[in-house]
């Protein structure tokens, strides 16, 4: 994992609803695994590769207040990071041989990963990402803030 510091959106506080509108257009999308309490945001940073393996930015999301997913639930952003997600494309060789072991193990082991490796590349474009959101908050926050 390689954390992005120093960023401004760390702490954004809106409704779900409004975070949506703001991070789903850029191509995030709320991960799997989430809880009424709290997920992350994901946004692919190897769309074009075809490796074996992704990179992700992801922008941890908090609920203050309401539960995930209702649109006036007030939810906070966490420090976004980078993590390396790899998957296997063949089969899994930890895996069960059999009708029942199938209907249960149906999911392969993840790979090992070793985030120590997450190049500049990667981390130059969730930078990137990283800048493009804090400048759609920021004019958010003005076009919100201004008289009507």
């Amino acid at each position: 994992m390689l954390t992005i510091d120093s960023s401004k959106i760390e702490g954004f506080q809106t409704s779900f609803g409004t975070m949506t509108d703001l991070l789903y257009p850029e191509g995030f999308v709320l991960g799997g695994g989430w809880t009424y309490e709290h997920g992350y945001f994901d946004h692919p940073l190897d769309w074009e590769n075809e490796q074996g393996y992704r990179y992700y930015l992801r922008i941890p999301v908090y609920v203050v207040k309401g539960e995930m997913q209702e649109k006036d639930a007030i939810v906070r952003l966490g420090k976004p990071f980078v993590i390396k997600h790899e998957f296997r494309t063949k089969n899994d060789p930890s895996a069960d041989i059999g009708v029942v072991s199938s209907l249960v193990n149906q999911f392969s082991e993840p790979l090992p990963t070793d985030d120590a490796k997450i190049g500049e590349e990667w981390s130059s474009r969730a930078r990137q990402i990283v800048a493009k959101i804090e400048n759609k908050i920021e004019t958010h926050l003005l076009e919100s803030s201004s008289p009507k």
